[in-house]
């Protein structure tokens, strides 16, 4: 009975105790978030009108971005938390996107960032160069592209109408989330079947601007046809086909002009109507200019079928004298006839003793040199109607000064330019003195590409050394360009850019990744081809060890001849053979100081006594100070470039490399351009045996892909096929006059006469 008296109080004492204790404890450790309260919100870029709604309830934004709401409570409560997509104004609207950490933080009073992405309703209206609306119905298709590869592509009707584009996006900052604004270019704006914008030369930012105004790319052009042979204007109007397919036509005005105000830019097929026959010519329109086509009037194929007929008659006519007595016996018999209408005189007249002519066979001889006589005063006719005719119209990028085809000389090794593909159009704001002669262009341009791969040709470069990385917008430009390389017949290399906008080393694995693209695309490319294996020249190869440089290119080298930038002996020693040689790109010397050929011809050495290949630099000048640079070597119009390239020929150089070509921050370019024109191209071209003018880059006498034929052409056309037929004529009816003719033979002539 004690004991359970006593276990009964002890089970009280026990109760009493978690009562006392245990209870208001477990109700203190509940947490704050399972109770009601209030979420505090800050929006992200801080915006009004902002929807929330959580548990029933509905909150808005303020104009400062924050928004305040009760919860039942704040576990979960991301769960429950819907912000909907909302209009906040007639051309705005916001999209939930993120928050800062987890909701349940408000409960301890902090605001929770909200972040969100916004979108705006933009529209764009189009202008061309002069100011001019283009009705948007003209422009059938464009295509925009946002800085995060977000691409809208527009046609027909949708041109026209205002579409939503994403404007801004949130992502995690150090001190939280932060808003980024988004911007627009325009990849391509199509109006008769042809681009008529610089591919992302427009840029815009839909935060700061709604209607967007892009600017087409129209020319003025003026097309005239003059004869082939004569200067008149000829024809009725010209037809004009399209990229697109679309054919028009234009007839000439009164002062023999069509003139076109607004024509898009693009390569076009012109033909002339009216007038005699005109040939298709593609015409590349990408400036203000004219145009001056040829036909052939029936002047000119009257003028080429007389020629013929002489000829024609001249070859019947020779060799065959018993046609020439028909046609003189013919003659005298109408002579006769005409003598026998005559009225007699009364008075007899007194006959006389006929004189004595030359000898038959003379007299032979005589008649069968007629047709040559005829022929060689054709030729010397036409030879110097040819000084008097219009020269033939320039190819667009080369004025010549001797043959109309002219071939670089033989040159004893390959001439290689540096060749830069990283300009976008806003490249040229920042550290430029001057420009290109064919405007301020975006190296994506595949017609760029093609002519300054044509210049380069013509001046006698072989190729050019392409500055690379592997990025998919610097592949995409080396991609164009190896086709138009391919296509004309020009060889590349590449100088792989190991180096960071700092100057720092890039990371062994992703120079090894990078080559390992390269080599697994272009390895067994022709357009490559210069060496039997494709160039690849390594800046930054100098801060790495030999045995840094063999685990890093090692895998690549059995594809790939992979050149360092050494700077010194040094620099090559260090490398013990790792590489397949050394291409020195030393812009910065003045060679006309005398000491630049010594080093050159000491690192050739080094380089071949290791069996490796060298690339000796050539430069026509350098200014670099607007990028950090100390010094300006001047191009003492072209001695600068001249001493250069004697210092790099005296090396003994496997190639050499010209820096460059379009290299305009450090002002080392030989492209035509504004400042220097093209004074140092033609330089070089005249270095290498090259006699052509590099004249300012053209459009108008753009020939396309074939070659254009002038009025000189075709004059030295006919003169060439004149001399052909009648000279060798000539020579062997010299030799049938100095033969003799057998004995107990009568000739043709002699038994005419006989007849007679």
């Amino acid at each position: 009975m004690t004991r359970r008296i006593v276990r009964a109080a002890l089970l009280s004492l026990v109760a009493a105790t978690l009562t006392v204790v245990v209870l208001p404890a477990a109700a203190s450790a509940r947490p704050s978030s399972a109770g009601p309260g209030t979420l505090h919100l800050q929006t992200v870029p801080p915006l009004p009108g902002v929807v929330v709604k959580v548990d029933g309830q509905v909150a808005r934004s303020d104009a400062r971005g924050l928004l305040r709401i009760r919860v039942r409570n704040f576990v979960g409560l991301e769960k429950r938390l819907v912000v909907p997509e909302t209009r906040i104004s007639p051309d705005r609207k916001v999209i939930f996107d993120r928050f800062r950490g987890n909701p349940d933080a408000g409960a301890r009073g902090k605001a929770v960032e909200l972040g969100l992405r916004t979108a705006r309703l933009v529209s764009w209206s189009f202008l061309d160069r002069f100011g001019n609306t283009v009705p948007a119905d003209r422009v059938s298709a464009m295509r925009l592209r946002s800085n995060t590869g977000e691409i809208h592509d527009l046609a027909g009707d949708g041109v026209a109408q205002p579409r939503w584009v994403s404007e801004s996006r949130t992502q995690q900052g150090p001190q939280g989330l932060v808003s980024k604004q988004l911007y627009y270019v325009v990849d391509s704006a199509i109006v008769d079947g042809t681009s008529v914008v610089n591919r992302a030369g427009q840029k815009f930012v839909p935060w700061e601007q709604r209607a967007w105004v892009v600017q087409l790319l129209f020319f003025r052009v003026a097309f005239t046809a003059t004869d082939m042979f004569f200067t008149r204007q000829v024809g009725d109007g010209i037809e004009l086909t399209r990229a697109d397919g679309g054919v028009e036509q234009l007839p000439f005005g009164r002062d023999g002009t069509a003139v076109v105000p607004d024509l898009p830019r693009g390569t076009y097929t012109i033909t002339v109507f009216g007038g005699g026959v005109s040939f298709g010519r593609p015409v590349s329109i990408s400036k203000d200019q004219e145009v001056t086509l040829t036909v052939i009037s029936v002047a000119d194929m009257t003028l080429v079928t007389l020629a013929v007929l002489v000829v024609a008659v001249g070859l019947i006519l020779l060799g065959r004298p018993h046609l020439l007595a028909r046609l003189r016996r013919a003659g005298r018999a109408g002579t006769a006839r005409d003598e026998a209408r005559r009225p007699r005189s009364r008075h007899r007249r007194r006959w006389r003793r006929p004189r004595a002519g030359p000898p038959p066979r003379l007299q032979a001889e005589d008649d069968r040199s007629a047709p040559l006589r005829a022929g060689v005063t054709l030729v010397l006719l036409a030879a110097l109607a040819v000084p008097l005719l219009p020269p033939a119209p320039a190819r667009a990028d080369v004025g010549h000064r001797g043959d109309s085809t002219p071939q670089p000389a033989a040159a004893p090794v390959p001439v290689l330019a540096y060749y830069y593909i990283w300009f976008n159009p806003t490249s040229w704001n920042r550290a430029k003195i001057d420009y290109p002669l064919l405007g301020r262009y975006s190296s994506d341009d595949v017609e760029i590409m093609r002519r300054h791969v044509r210049m380069a040709k013509s001046a006698g470069i072989n190729g050019f050394l392409v500055s690379w990385k592997h990025t998919p917008q610097l592949d995409e430009r080396l991609a164009k360009l190896v086709e138009v390389a391919r296509e004309e017949h020009f060889r590349l290399g590449i100088v792989y850019q190991g180096l960071d906008f700092a100057r720092t080393p890039l990371a062994f694995d992703t120079v090894r990744t990078d080559l390992t693209y390269f080599a697994t695309r272009y390895a067994t490319d022709p357009v490559f081809d210069i060496f039997g294996r494709p160039v690849v020249v390594w800046t930054g190869s100098d801060r790495f060890t030999a045995a840094q440089i063999g685990a890093t290119v090692g895998s690549v080298r059995g594809k790939l001849l992979v050149l360092g930038n050494a700077k010194s002996l040094a620099d090559i020693e260090s490398s013990q053979g790792a590489l397949d040689g050394q291409a020195y790109y030393w812009s910065s010397v003045d060679p006309t100081a005398g000491t630049s050929g010594k080093k050159l011809a000491e690192m050739s050495r080094a380089v071949h006594q290791r069996g490796g290949l060298w690339i000796a630099p050539v430069t026509p000048g350098f200014d670099a100070r607007l990028v950090g640079g100390k010094r300006e070597v001047p191009r003492r119009s072209g001695d600068t470039l001249r001493a250069s390239f004697a210092a790099a020929r005296l090396s003994d150089p496997d190639a050499i490399g010209v820096i460059s070509w379009n290299e305009f921050s450090e002002n080392t370019h030989i492209e035509p351009s504004e400042r220097f024109s093209a004074a140092d191209i033609n330089v070089l071209a005249d270095l290498l045996g090259v006699h052509v003018d590099i004249a300012v880059p053209a459009d108008s006498s753009e020939p396309g892909d074939g070659d254009h034929w002038g009025l000189s052409a075709w004059a030295a056309l006919l003169v060439a096929g004149a001399a052909a037929v009648l000279l060798p004529l000539g020579v062997l009816l010299r030799r049938r006059r100095s033969s003799p003719s057998p004995p107990g033979r009568t000739s043709g002539t002699e038994a005419g006469s006989a007849d007679q």
